[in-house]
């Protein structure tokens, strides 16, 4: 019976060791193949495909952070115009904020170039990687301007975008 027992256990081992193997594997290509299904939903217009890959909250969240004038430094109250714009933007975020219209801002943003015939289209001008284990983060190189930048964390078994920065005219160095 010892021996029997001796065998079988480093057959378990190595199974656990695969098993394990093939989780962290899939783990380490899964932002990567959220990126090519977030790609082929922008590619092929399909709001309802990206609808899935967007964390709403956190976007809207970092976008109303983004384009909402900033309060003023010291304790006095701010203008009312730049109180007014604040409530106009995050009203305007709140209520048009959807997958079409992040569509549809998206390929204002995205660069325009020749269609490629490569199947990599535009991988090339991309770079991807961990930020930690559970954020990723995707910068794709505008001729120009600053890279646009998206962030994904992995939540509810899937990557989700929850900010991007969009690019911005690049200063002559």
């Amino acid at each position: 019976m010892k021996n029997g027992f001796r065998r079988v256990m480093p057959r378990a081992w190595q199974g656990l060791g695969v098993s394990a193997g093939a989780v962290l594997a899939a783990y380490a290509v899964s932002p990567y193949l959220a990126l090519w299904d977030i790609d082929r939903a922008m590619n092929g217009n399909n709001p309802s495909r990206l609808a899935p890959h967007v964390d709403w909250s956190a976007l809207t969240h970092c976008l109303k952070e983004q384009f909402t004038p900033a309060a003023p430094a010291d304790d006095d109250l701010p203008g009312f115009g730049s109180s007014f714009a604040g409530q106009v933007v995050s009203n305007a975020i709140d209520t048009h904020l959807t997958p079409a219209t992040l569509m549809t801002t998206a390929h204002q943003v995205m660069p325009h170039g020749p269609p490629t015939s490569d199947w990599l289209g535009m991988w090339h001008s991309m770079h991807a990687h961990f930020v930690s284990p559970g954020k990723f983060e995707a910068s794709l190189d505008q001729p120009g301007q600053t890279p646009f930048v998206l962030h994904m964390k992995f939540e509810h078994w899937g990557w989700k975008i929850t900010r991007f920065e969009m690019p911005a005219p690049a200063h002559a160095a």
